[in-house]
């Protein structure tokens, strides 16, 4: 059996009529205990899906091809690196080369992917 919404609100509320749906004055905290449960409950679902959906869509997608243009959306995958956030130039002042070298955690790369509506002509 699907799980039901804790909030009768929740099923109601979508991208467009969110703030039309939910009036503040009306709902006690039980009410607002509930909606935050609830979106909590589809961010952390969101997630889930998304990266599942995310790494079907990239198996899908040719090797040498990083960008795709569907009737609504268009997804483009670019590569990406993070380093350090670490002022590394003022810790190498104080701790020293050696202890940064042995101390610095490599970067770490990863492919980002960017979802943008397609403007409509």
């Amino acid at each position: 059996m699907a799980r039901k919404y804790a909030s009768t609100l929740t099923s109601k509320i979508t991208p467009d009529n969110w703030k039309d749906q939910i009036n503040l004055k009306d709902l006690d905290l039980d009410d607002l205990t509930d909606l935050i449960g609830d979106f909590k409950t589809m961010e952390k679902l969101g997630k889930q899906l998304g990266g599942f959906l995310k790494e079907a869509f990239r198996a899908r997608l040719p090797e040498d091809e990083d960008f795709y243009e569907g009737t609504h959306f268009q997804i483009q995958f670019n590569p990406r690196a993070r380093l350090g956030g670490l002022d590394e130039e003022r810790i190498t002042e104080e701790m020293g080369e050696d202890w940064v070298a042995t101390h610095r955690k490599p970067g770490i790369e990863y492919t980002e992917m960017r979802v943008n509506a397609v403007e409509a002509s």
